[in-house]
């Protein structure tokens, strides 16, 4: 997506607060585990892909069962939520749906292209419908005034041969293709923005993620103290203004953060080696 915004917010939070599994064993299923949570594999495709497009967390499932977890256990289910929207993410129907999503946050098309023969054909058909519309007046009016309208009609009549074809065409001609310049300058910057939010391939919006949770959970204070003034907040103000995502890591703890941030580093290692800037 790109525009380093709000929109950043990683698949990787998904895992930490949302697609959590009550058990992993060796034998079990994805469906088993997503089954624990009560909800389907198409709930946990939508919340990865929205938390991966939305820039918000979407949530799915009983995130208090990874609340009560050890911290063993926390790094596992971050591990299998993580290795799911992997598996998702590379999928074609995630790049279908990333793809449609960026044609419909990207720009209109430009419209066609106006040709001087058909402005020029329009704006006397116009005339001459007027001028027929008029005519039906006539007998409410003076013969003088029907005279005046008329030669009125007869000079409007003659510019309008002028401008089709004389120099005035050309004139018309330079503006039309000004104009239709300043489109398309206009949409390509359009186009430039739309790409530096949304790239055209999937997996440069999945990496500027992965490198924004890197960046955002580089420095989490683990031992930072919590004070109660209704809710729970940091004791330190400046911590407190840190955004959602950092705290959520805060939340998760060292070790599921530690997992999250390794898996992340893998998978952009990854992508970079597929030539993903």
């Amino acid at each position: 997506m790109a525009k380093k915004d709000g929109r950043a917010v990683t698949g990787i939070y998904v895992a930490v607060t949302v697609l959590c599994v009550t058990a992993l064993s060796a034998a079990g299923t994805a469906q088993d585990h997503l089954a624990n949570l009560g909800i389907t594999a198409g709930r946990a495709r939508e919340a990865v892909f929205d938390s991966f497009i939305a820039g918000t967390i979407s949530l799915a499932g009983e995130n208090e069962v990874f609340k009560k977890a050890s911290a063993p256990a926390r790094v596992a289910m971050v591990n299998f939520a993580l290795t799911l929207a992997r598996t998702f993410v590379e999928t074609d129907d995630f790049k279908r749906r990333y793809a449609d999503h960026r044609e419909a946050n990207g720009p209109d098309p430009l419209p066609e292209e106006p040709s001087v023969d058909a402005i020029l054909a329009k704006q006397r058909a116009g005339f001459e419908e007027q001028v027929a519309q008029m005519r039906k007046l006539f007998d409410q009016i003076t013969p003088e005034q029907r005279a005046t309208l008329e030669a009125g009609w007869t000079d409007m009549r003659e510019q309008l041969t002028d401008m089709e074809a004389g120099p005035r065409r050309a004139e018309l001609e330079k503006a039309i293709r000004q104009q239709r310049v300043a489109q398309e300058q206009e949409r390509a910057e359009a186009v430039k923005l739309v790409d530096a939010v949304w790239p055209p391939d999937a997996r440069a919006m999945v990496a500027n993620r992965l490198r924004h949770f890197l960046e955002v959970s580089s420095d989490v204070v683990y031992d930072a103290r919590l004070i109660d003034n209704g809710k729970k907040v940091f004791a330190d103000a400046a911590l407190e203004a840190r955004p959602k995502e950092w705290k959520l890591c805060f939340r998760a703890g060292k070790p599921a953060t530690d997992a999250a941030r390794a898996f992340a580093r893998q998978w952009l290692s990854d992508l970079q080696a597929q030539g993903i800037k």
